[in-house]
């Protein structure tokens, strides 16, 4: 039986949840982690604590043991002040992603409550406002989920930890982890290339990674790319996949889409097809212009050579018909 150790951040205002997350994690362990020979542990301090006239967060960080899996929750409160930071939570975070960024941590997952509330203080005031600050930055470097009330958070955390577990366990039956590394050379071109690219190319690449992300696989294959293209094309590649067979195309994204900009800001790894188009187009980019949808998919499809552009050759979609699809929508795309 493989164990994995799942450690709870959260200031006080969120002890229902805690409780709830105690109780998911028993009813993972029977019903979905026996079966698949795995076991969760949950770290929470007030289970490990024990006198001492240390801080307290102090305390928890000397007795912390590894993990592999960080749950962060957060309503209305922020939390008491560190050496190192405004709360213990956020301590703890920071903890987190740097392990994270280092492979030792596997996921971190963080939920916020919208519960209404009312405030009744000035120290209330400034709880809220720390809150929302700490929720905007978080915004750009890790998951974060909303969730209505404890009932909801016990739903999807049951959910997303199931998710995150038949991953793992596929990845180690399979032997695999990660299906790439990531490219630091691809990774800054894509990064310079980000704030060029238009708003709706950038939710192309931000809806596939977060599928991905939250998987634990934190990359793009020109799959899911297209994928993500397929499900909610603009006006102009709807034009082109028009005069393309559906069975040349990967099947629609369903279920919830999640498209906050994470990987700008994180270290993802990009196809072979994706990476040399960004590159190739990067380098032919007008000042004055920005990189479009179009201008990706017709770039891959003509220029690419992994499994989705074969898929499209299979389907007798080659790079000159790709061209005449585009004159007669009239309609140009950069290089074509």
């Amino acid at each position: 039986m493989n164990k994995y150790t799942v450690f709870v951040s959260s200031p006080s205002d969120v002890s229902k949840e805690r409780k709830l997350l105690s109780e998911v994690i028993d009813e993972i362990n029977d019903t979905h982690g026996k079966p698949l020979g795995y076991e969760l542990d949950l770290w929470k301090y007030e289970n490990r604590a024990y006198p001492s006239a240390d801080k307290p967060q102090n305390l928890i960080n000397a007795i912390m043991t590894p993990y592999q899996i960080f749950i962060g929750i957060m309503w209305k409160r922020f939390g008491t002040p560190t050496p190192n930071a405004g709360s213990g939570t956020e301590e703890e975070y920071n903890v987190a992603y740097k392990a994270w960024q280092r492979k030792e941590v596997r996921e971190i997952l963080f939920y916020f409550c919208e519960k209404n509330y009312t405030l009744s203080s000035l120290e209330e005031h400034d709880q809220i406002g720390k809150v929302l600050k700490f929720k905007n930055a978080l915004s750009g470097q890790s998951f974060t989920w909303k969730y209505a009330n404890p009932v909801d958070f016990k739903d999807k955390i049951r959910k997303h930890l199931c998710t995150l577990m038949n991953r793992i366990i596929e990845e180690q039956t399979r032997g695999i982890g990660q299906k790439t590394t990531p490219d630091e050379a691809v990774i800054d071109d894509f990064r310079s290339l980000w704030d060029k690219m238009t708003p709706e190319l950038q939710n192309y690449f931000n809806i596939p990674y977060n599928e991905n992300r939250m998987k634990g696989d934190g990359g793009i294959q020109t799959r899911d790319l297209f994928a993500a293209m397929v499900t909610n094309p603009t006006p102009e590649l709807k034009a082109i996949m028009q005069h393309i067979p559906t069975a040349a195309l990967p099947e629609p994204i369903e279920g919830k889409i999640v498209s906050e900009p994470y990987i700008v800001n994180e270290r993802p790894w990009l196809s072979h097809c994706i990476a040399s188009s960004i590159k190739r187009l990067g380098n032919a980019l007008p000042e004055d212009q920005k990189l479009t949808a179009l201008d990706v998919f017709t770039d891959i499809a003509k220029n690419g050579s992994g499994e989705s552009v074969m898929l499209l050759r299979k389907h007798n979609i080659n790079p000159e018909d790709i061209e005449t699809f585009l004159q007669k929508e009239n309609l140009q795309a950069l290089g074509g």
